[in-house]
């Protein structure tokens, strides 16, 4: 999709697709980014951004949308297509994450790391995460391990609903944007989204419990077509990647973080309770998950990676990423 206007020949436009709406403030951050491009490219490169899958397709459809050149870029969830990226898969295995920054900058030097074979056929350019997947209960109280039992709890991916089944609850897959209907006509129980998606999409008017704990936290990608990028002249290959990788990362997870806080303010403000899983009770959740580490670790040796190093790996580089958050708060 990459072309160049007779009237201005040195102007590059990009088509950047999403399933995430206008309204979203992961839209926005996303919207930032494109306008950086823009900037730094001095002009030369110009993106449009559609949101809403605007162009077509459902959630599922934009990885291929970008790969086979439809689009030029696009922000998505690996895991709406979780059979193709088990090595991205890494961070959303419950209680591996963090906060946004600390997870988002962990998980792009993770797939950097591990997973280029998963990737080799779209350019990236950065990976970062949304934040952990809060439990948006309508009525009922989740507190303890036995009270996950027989409830019907929305997933969004592959490990997530391995993990619920391992606490005993129903996974119900839905997609985001059909959350807050389902919870409303009782279709589900509850529904695992980050605050500020849950806040986008008015999810937190309806749960009254809200449960933090790092059960899950979504995967993101931002990826570019290789042709759109390969066909790049010099220049504006540096803009690309200079508006790339770790810093983009950790910039990302920060602007997630502060619509977490948002989302988790609203909730407050409508009277919600918001609840915290103590340590111990989070130590019988991770307990009780530990098959879903041990499937995954046994997925990735039958493809010939070392998985509990890769665990191991993961562990070391969200501790890495907190002492450099914490030093740069001092």
């Amino acid at each position: 999709m990459l072309c160049t206007t007779p009237a201005v020949a040195q102007t590059v436009n990009l088509r950047f697709h999403t399933h995430v709406p206008p309204v979203a403030g992961s839209f926005k951050s996303m919207a930032w980014w494109a306008k950086k491009v823009e900037k730094d490219s001095g002009g030369k490169v110009k993106i449009t951004m559609y949101g809403s899958m605007q162009l077509g397709g459902k959630p599922p459809d934009l990885y291929d949308q970008v790969r086979t050149g439809v689009v030029d870029l696009i922000f998505t969830l690996p895991g709406y297509t979780a059979g193709l990226f088990p090595v991205t898969s890494a961070f959303e295995l419950p209680f591996i994450g963090a906060s946004t920054p600390v997870a988002s900058a962990a998980i792009n030097a993770f797939v950097t790391k591990w997973g280029k074979k998963e990737w080799s056929q779209v350019h990236p350019i950065v990976f970062h995460s949304a934040g952990p997947g809060v439990i948006h209960m309508k009525e009922h109280r989740l507190e303890k391990l036995e009270d996950f039992k027989g409830l019907k709890i929305r997933t969004p991916s592959r490990l997530s609903t391995a993990a619920l089944k391992s606490l005993g609850a129903v996974p119900v897959p839905i997609p985001s944007l059909k959350v807050t209907e389902a919870l409303m006509r009782n279709v589900v129980d509850g529904a695992v989204l980050p605050w500020s998606i849950a806040l986008a999409i008015r999810t937190i008017d309806v749960g009254k419990y809200h449960v933090e704990a790092t059960l899950h936290e979504p995967t993101l990608a931002v990826l570019m077509n290789k042709n759109s990028y390969a066909k790049l002249p010099p220049d504006l290959k540096k803009v690309f990647d200079a508006n790339s990788g770790e810093w983009l990362a950790l910039e990302f997870g920060r602007r997630w973080a502060k619509d977490d806080l948002r989302g988790q303010g609203k909730a407050k403000k409508l009277g919600h309770e918001i609840i915290v899983i103590s340590s111990a009770e989070e130590a019988r959740w991770r307990k009780a998950s530990q098959p879903v580490y041990d499937a995954w670790i046994k997925e990735m040796n039958g493809k010939g990676l070392p998985g509990r190093q890769m665990i191991d790996d993961a562990e070391q580089l969200v501790a890495k990423y907190r002492a450099i958050e914490a030093k740069r708060k001092k």
